[in-house]
Order: C-alpha cells, then sequence, then structure tokens
C-alpha cells in the first residue's frame, strides 16, 4: 500500500470486543465492574492507532436484533446457531462507548445490515474518494472485499496478533481471487454462520471446483462434466448453494455515509484518552499510547499528578544525625536501598518522621557505623510505617541497625483490602489509590532513590493514611492486620535472613545418580519406540504413542496440534503399554533434576545457607508462598523428594524440629459447619477416614478395609474442592454411579457439611465476598459469570477460603507466639503446608518439639481440639 495515500481504518466492533471479552474473561476494576472486553478493545484500538496509522478510524456495530433481519427473509435459519452472548458482555457496552468517545471514533449500526455491510460500504466510498483502507476484524467473510485498495487485518490468537492480506498475499493463501471467496463459501458452506452451501463439499473439493470453473455459475454451466456423487450433491443442493452466496455478499451501498470530520484522527485528544484508561484501570495502556499523544497524555498526568509534602534534608556527616533526634512523633517511615541479593549491602536510607520533610543518608558518603546509633535509637521510640516493610526489617538487622515494631505496611493492606488486586508494584497502587501517574518509582537505581526521597516517603505517608481510613470501616481485617499480619512480619524477617543450610556436596553427587538413571530411562523408552526422538516434545511423543505404537485415543484429549501428553492424559493409558510408567519416571527424574538437585546448590551464600523469600500477598486465603527459591513445593510423598530434602540439614550441634498440624483442614471444617458429631470423633481421638468409611458402608470400624478408609480419606479431602462424582470415581477406581452414590451417603451423615457449603455459596452470592473465622475476606464477583466453569470454579474458591484462610490465619498466629517463646539460639527456618520447621540444639530438641506442640495445639480456643505430631533429626528428610 502507498504511504502517500489518506487511510482510514474500519473496526468491526463486536468482532474485536468478543475478542476481548473471552481472552480476559476475569478482568474487572476493583468495584468489581468486568471490563475485559472493554480491556481488549482498547488493547486493539492503540494497535491500530500505532501500526496501521490511520488517517481516520471508525468502528462498524451490529445493531441488536435487527442487523440480520434482511438475511433471516432470506433464509430464516441464518446464524440460527448463534447463542446470545452473556449479560456481562452487554453490561460492558455502555463503558465500550465511553471509551470510543475518549478515543473520539465514531460507531455506526444500521437496521438490516451487519457490521460486514457496513466495513464492505465504507471500503467503497474510501475507494471514490482515492483513500486505502484496513478492514480489522475476526470474520472471514469481509476477505472478498480485498482489492488493490483495500486490506482486510484478520484477528489471530489473543489481541494483537494479525494476518494482513493484501491480493498477493490473499490468492498465495486460498490459492483464489478474493471475489472468488464468495463462490468458494456458496459451495464450502459456513457451520458458524449456518450457512449451507453444498452438503458433502468440503473446503478441498470447493477449491478445486472453483480453480477448474471460476465461479458458482462456472461450475454449474458444466455439470455435466462433474462424475459421480459430486454431481449429484451439487444438483440437489443447488437452489442452496445460491441462496448461501447471496446471503455471503456484502452490501456495499447500504444508505449510511461516513462522516469523514467525525472519524478525523487528528481531532482525537490524548488528554481524553488518558483519563479514560486511567479511570478503567488500564493503566498499563497510557505508556503504549502513540508518540503524538503522548505529550498530551503526560500533560493530564502532570496536572493530576499526586502533590508531593515532604522536603530533602541531606544527611552528609555524623553531625546531620542529631537531627533524627528531635522527632517527637510515633510513627516513622523508613525506606531502604539494597545492591544485589544480600542485604547488607545498603546503599541509601530514607527516613522521615513527619509528612514536611525526609532524612535522606547516602551511604556511599555516610559511613554506616555512625548511622547505627542515631537510626536504632529511632526505632526504639517509633513504629515503622513502609511500602515493603520486611525488606527494609531485613536491611535494618542485617546492617547491624536493629528491629522496629510495624506499624503499617502499605503492600499488605492493600492485599488485604482486597486480596484479588494484583497491582502489586509501588506505581500501581499509588496510580490506583492516590491518582499518581508520574514516572515508575519500581527497580530505582540508588541515585534515583535519592533524588526520588520526597516523592517516595510522601506515597508512602499518602498510602497509609488512605488505607487507615479504609480499615477503620473494615474493623476485622485491620484487627487482623494488627494481630496478625503486622507481628509476622519481623518473624519472617528473621527467617529470611537465617536461611536453611544446604548439603551440596550430597546434591552434586544426587545429581550424578539422577543423570546416570534419567540415560537409563531413556535408553529403555527408545527400546520400546524402536528409536531415538525428543520425549520432551509433545508432538514427538504423541507421533510415538499414538501412530507408532498405535495406542488407544479414546477418551484422550486433542487439541489443534494433536493428542495430547499432558500427565492427566498419560494416566488414561496406563497399562496400555511399559512405555508410560517409563515416560511418567522420565518426567519425575528430569523435574526434580532441573528443578531442584541442580539449581538449587548455585542459590546457596558463603555458609551454604539458602535463603527463601516468603510472600504474604500471593495467595487471597493468606497462605505463605515461598519463592526464590521455592521450597514449599518439594514432593512430600515420593522417595525421591525425600532424598532432595536430606540435603537440607542442621548446622554442627543442632537437629531440626518439625512440629505439622493433622488434618487441619478437617478439623477447621467440623468447627465452620458447626459439625458437632464430627468435633466429638476428633475429640475422642477416632481416626476420622476409617469412621467415615464405617458411616458410609455401614460396618464396624473394626472392620473397615484398607480400600474403604482410602474412599473415605479422599471425599473427607475432595469434599471441601467440590469433588463430583466423576472426580471420586477417577480418585478411587470407583463406578461413577458407586460415586454418586457414595457422596449422596456421605452427605446424608453430614448434614451440617452440606449446610456449610450451601451457606457460604449464597453468601458468595449475596455479599460479594466470604471470610475466614477472623475477618480475612475473598472477593468472589465470578459467581455471578454467565460462563459455567468460571461461576463454578468461583464457589469452589469460596467455600475454601474460609476454611485454608483461617489455617493460614492459626499458623501465623502460631508462628508469632512460637517466636516469642523460642531461645535465641533457636530460629524458625521455613514454614510448608500444615508445619513449621525448627533449628535448634540438639540438646534442647525434645523440648523445642514439646514447647512447639504445646503452642500450635492451643494457638486458638476451639471447639475441636487441634492436633500436632512432632519428628526430630539432623536432616530434613528424616522428618
Amino acid at each position: 500500500m502507498s504511504t502517500k495515500k489518506k487511510r482510514l481504518v474500519v473496526i468491526d466492533g463486536k468482532s474485536v470486543f468478543y475478542r476481548g471479552f473471552y481472552a480476559m474473561p476475569y478482568l474487572s476494576t476493583k468495584e468489581g465492574k468486568p471490563t475485559g472486553g472493554v480491556y481488549g478493545f482498547a488493547v486493539m484500538a492503540l494497535e491500530v492507532l500505532k501500526k496501521m496509522e490511520p488517517d481516520y478510524i471508525c468502528v462498524a456495530w451490529d445493531k441488536p436484533k435487527t442487523n440480520i433481519r434482511r438475511r433471516r427473509e432470506i433464509y430464516p435459519a441464518y446464524k440460527a446457531n448463534r447463542k446470545p452472548a452473556p449479560p456481562e458482555f452487554y453490561e460492558q457496552v455502555p463503558i465500550l462507548m465511553e471509551l470510543l468517545e475518549a478515543f473520539n471514533i465514531p460507531l455506526y449500526e444500521i437496521d438490516d445490515h451487519e457490521a460486514d455491510d457496513i466495513m464492505a460500504t465504507f471500503a467503497k466510498q474510501a475507494h471514490e474518494k482515492g483513500y486505502e483502507s484496513i478492514m480489522v476484524t475476526s470474520d472471514h467473510d469481509v476477505l472478498q472485499l480485498i482489492d488493490d485498495s483495500t486490506v482486510v487485518a484478520t484477528l489471530k490468537k489473543g489481541l494483537t496478533n494479525v494476518d494482513y492480506y493484501d491480493p498477493k498475499r490473499f490468492e498465495a493463501k486460498y490459492s483464489m481471487t478474493p471475489t472468488q471467496f464468495i463462490d468458494y463459501k456458496a459451495l464450502r458452506g459456513d457451520p458458524s454462520d449456518n450457512l449451507p452451501g453444498v452438503a458433502g463439499v468440503g473446503e478441498k473439493t470447493a477449491i478445486q471446483l472453483i480453480a477448474d470453473y471460476q465461479t458458482l455459475d462456472g461450475v454449474y454451466d458444466h455439470l455435466d462434466e462433474i462424475k459421480g456423487s459430486l454431481q449429484t450433491k451439487l444438483r440437489d443442493n443447488k437452489e442452496l448453494a445460491y441462496t448461501t452466496q447471496q446471503l455471503v455478499i456484502l452490501d456495499k451501498d447500504i444508505p449510511l455515509e461516513l462522516e469523514w470530520d467525525r472519524a478525523d484522527v487528528s481531532k482525537s485528544d490524548g488528554t481524553e484518552i488518558a483519563q479514560i484508561l486511567r479511570d478503567l484501570e488500564f493503566k498499563s495502556l497510557l505508556t503504549q499510547l502513540p508518540e503524538g499523544m503522548k505529550q498530551s497524555a503526560s500533560e493530564v498526568a502532570a496536572a493530576n499528578t499526586f502533590v508531593v509534602d515532604a522536603k530533602p534534608v541531606a544527611i552528609s556527616n555524623k553531625k546531620d544525625l542529631d537531627k533524627l533526634k528531635k522527632s517527637t512523633a510515633k510513627e516513622v517511615v523508613i525506606y531502604t536501598y539494597t545492591a544485589g541479593p544480600v542485604n547488607t549491602d545498603l546503599k541509601a536510607l530514607l527516613i522521615s518522621t513527619n509528612k514536611k520533610e525526609v532524612f535522606v543518608i547516602n551511604l556511599d558518603q555516610v559511613d554506616i557505623k555512625d548511622v547505627k546509633p542515631a537510626v536504632a535509637r529511632l526505632l526504639q521510640t517509633h513504629e515503622l510505617v513502609g511500602f515493603d516493610t520486611k525488606a527494609v526489617m531485613k536491611s535494618l538487622i542485617q546492617s547491624g541497625i536493629g528491629e522496629a515494631t510495624v506499624k503499617h505496611d502499605a503492600h499488605m493492606a492493600s492485599f488485604l483490602i482486597n486480596s484479588l488486586n494484583h497491582s502489586t508494584s509501588m506505581t500501581d497502587m499509588a496510580s490506583a489509590q492516590l491518582g499518581y501517574e508520574g514516572e515508575s518509582l519500581d527497580d530505582l537505581s540508588p541515585e534515583d532513590v535519592i533524588i526520588q526521597a520526597p516523592l517516595l516517603v510522601s506515597i508512602i505517608w499518602a498510602l497509609y493514611a488512605e488505607q487507615t481510613k479504609e480499615l477503620s470501616r473494615l474493623t476485622d481485617i485491620d484487627k487482623l492486620a494488627k494481630n496478625m499480619e503486622w507481628p509476622l512480619i519481623n518473624v519472617l524477617a528473621r527467617m529470611e535472613i537465617a536461611g536453611v543450610q544446604l548439603d551440596t556436596k550430597f546434591m552434586a553427587e544426587m545429581s550424578d545418580r539422577l543423570a546416570d538413571q534419567i540415560v537409563d530411562v531413556e535408553q529403555e523408552i527408545y527400546g520400546h519406540a524402536d528409536q531415538e526422538f525428543n520425549i520432551s516434545s509433545p508432538s514427538q511423543l504423541a507421533d510415538i504413542l499414538f501412530d507408532k505404537l498405535g495406542m488407544s485415543t479414546t477418551g484422550v484429549k486433542k487439541g489443534k496440534n494433536g493428542y495430547s501428553t499432558a500427565a492427566n492424559e498419560l494416566d488414561k493409558l496406563r497399562g496400555q503399554h511399559p512405555i508410560i510408567d517409563l515416560i511418567t519416571k522420565y518426567r519425575e527424574l528430569s523435574k526434580l533434576k532441573n528443578t531442584y538437585v541442580d539449581p538449587l546448590p548455585e542459590l546457596v551464600d558463603k555458609n551454604s545457607k539458602l535463603h527463601t523469600t516468603f510472600a504474604t500477598w500471593v495467595a487471597p486465603t493468606g497462605r505463605l508462598s515461598s519463592h526464590d527459591p521455592n521450597l514449599q513445593n518439594i514432593p512430600i510423598r515420593s522417595e525421591l523428594g525425600k532424598e532432595i530434602r536430606k540435603a537440607f540439614v542442621a548446622g554442627k550441634g543442632n537437629a531440626l524440629i518439625s512440629a505439622d498440624y493433622s488434618q487441619f483442614e478437617l478439623r477447621l471444617a467440623a468447627v465452620l459447619a458447626g459439625d458437632d458429631e464430627l468435633i466429638e470423633s476428633f475429640n475422642d481421638g477416632l481416626d476420622i477416614h476409617t469412621r467415615t468409611a464405617a458411616q458410609v458402608y455401614g460396618c464396624a470400624m473394626e472392620d473397615v478395609t484398607k480400600d474403604q478408609r482410602r474412599d473415605a480419606k479422599v471425599i473427607n479431602f475432595g469434599i471441601l474442592y467440590g469433588m463430583s462424582p466423576h472426580g471420586l470415581s477417577v480418585a478411587t477406581g470407583m463406578t461413577q454411579a458407586d460415586a454418586k452414590k457414595f457422596i449422596d451417603k456421605y452427605f446424608e451423615l453430614r448434614k451440617p457439611l452440606l449446610a456449610y457449603i450451601s451457606h457460604t455459596r449464597q453468601e458468595a452470592l449475596d455479599k460479594g465476598y466470604v471470610q475466614t473465622m477472623f475477618g480475612r475476606r475473598r472477593p468472589t464477583p465470578d459467581v455471578k459469570s454467565s460462563n459455567f466453569v468460571a461461576r463454578e470454579a468461583a464457589y469452589r474458591a469460596a467455600i475454601n477460603h474460609p476454611i485454608q484462610g483461617t489455617e493460614a490465619d492459626l499458623m501465623k498466629l502460631a508462628m508469632i507466639e512460637l517466636d516469642k517463646k523460642l531461645d535465641d539460639d533457636c530460629i524458625q527456618l521455613l514454614q510448608i503446608h500444615d508445619s513449621i520447621l525448627v533449628e535448634a540444639p540438639e540438646v534442647k530438641a525434645e523440648k523445642v518439639g514439646a514447647l512447639m506442640k504445646a503452642v500450635m495445639e492451643k494457638v486458638y480456643k476451639l471447639p475441636v481440639n487441634l492436633d500436632v505430631d512432632v519428628s526430630i533429626g539432623k536432616n530434613w528428610g528424616e522428618l
């Protein structure tokens, strides 16, 4: 296309809107207003503006209810198979209209004509003016418009993956001209639009007929030359073929004139665009504005930029540190910058005891030894306010300054207020909560931290003020923060600093053993396959299993790239061939070697210690999440997982003590459901799985078989996560009918649990959130989704949250209490699932184990007894 001509871009509005709607079904504002479709459209609009560089832009829209009326008169079954869009789709349409208005993009719709007809008409009008045009759509009917002045941009997977078709590209792909595409579809039909075409004529046949006879008329003019059943099909379906042709042809002359002045891109206002993107919480898209709009967007950002109150006070010598003594406030904002992974390498320290000033300490200019006494005194009289106070605490402790009492953590507070809020950076939070629209505040250099000191502390003070107001309204969450989250920060900081010792020599030897085992398994697999291939390649593995070895594909999922070889699909093939078990073993060995055995030794410090990071704002339930490295996911039940854990060792003269809650979730479920019988069974020390099996199967507890107990155990845990008869049958080997009977009988016995599940579902729907025993909330917007899968997933999460969230809350209280009672030479190292791992002098191990058991079992008064199992060893694998 010539760049000298003016260019019109027409967007098939509903097509793009649908794409965004289904690509981002869970996107919503912090108030829960769904915005996925609008976001998708905004992404595409910016893509159009940046990459297609239009002079004019407009949207063609299918007018509701009347757009297909004319074609329905020709063929009443036209698009009869189309399901109406869900309510969330229509709920977003008014928001889309606001977006279009801000972008200054006019929208056109008209009775009796579809968006495709509008696009065809506007393409013709552009051609008559000597302009070129681009049609943006996912509807292939529009391909017939391609000519020397019209390009069609079809949407592929995602929101910005686009294929551009001009005549040459179209003919190369489809082996026909764009005008012939109409007759191709007349023969082929189109199931998506319920277009009949010629029954029995597929894609290849239709292409060949067009290649041989050029047009639909040409096919029927030479019908006698066509032999066999194809001639019969064509003859019998002639009327439907011409009807389909009539339906496919786009009307280029509908009574609608494009208002070129309204569609003029030069009249769009970057200020308004920036404003609507901010209002819809699409902040990331602000940086994607075309260059011509960035100036006005930055102007509106500057006009609305957060007001900085603090003035910098440089601390350049020991005498200046005396200024810190003058503070009579009770709170202090501290922001630290550390270089590299070691927190002792403190480079910058910002301290603010009021909103009007910030003390800026550049530790390249001031000796840390001089800083310590003054800051330590400050920490004794002030409570810490910060954005990520755990990181601050670690740097203060490791620099020898000391600890502080946390008053407020802005990062954690944002998560507590809305646990589904995924904007976790300071920039995102400042933007969403304070209207800040300046430069990024993340990944700053020490120089940037010093320069931006007034802005950084002003934002922290402002987040503190805003979040405190919100927490005062959410009294349960405020109490939870003060009693649980803030005190835990110090505990976690010390755990992360302590680290856990890794026997790197043991890991190196294990790596060699695993490498040998992997080679042996590989050779066995190659032997069964009678050839070498890439076992890790899904497509190559599928070829071996289903083509070469001829395994049954019954029940195996098939995608566009062939049959799946995912673990759950291979389970369906188990028993058909010994190669399946070998592939599973190969995957387990490879994963353990590549995920743990080889990488972990590379991450130890000079003392051979691994330092994980515990995140408290990842899981909505409040569970701690371990990362960099993740030490919570090392397999528990497999022998290889146990072997890896042997590498985690106690220091010289020390022992590791593990205290693990037994059947924690089930006990809490019994309490939350008010199931007195279940509570009594726990308090009497009965084996709950054996008791359940005896009740369901109607036998004495001593007569329960191993298999019956296993079935009961599966349902006892699975029912809390919405286990279905199908899920139970897969897990136990029961028939689905027997699994259904089992579940029905279970709920007859556990009526309070059934009532709890029903009540929690209703609460999620009515209140829009569920909460733990301590008030930790999880918003539940998706329980109102029209998408069954999304809705049921939201209900499962809602049912699980009060149980697993209460479990996480109790675990945190136990960690805090244990921290108070442990001697200084004992330290909590890890929290994993339902257990706490402590390192202590070997001579104290028994005493510490008893202390851990007592603290964890009595952490909170409940009607059910909590039970904790304690084990002691020299390495984690022994526990």
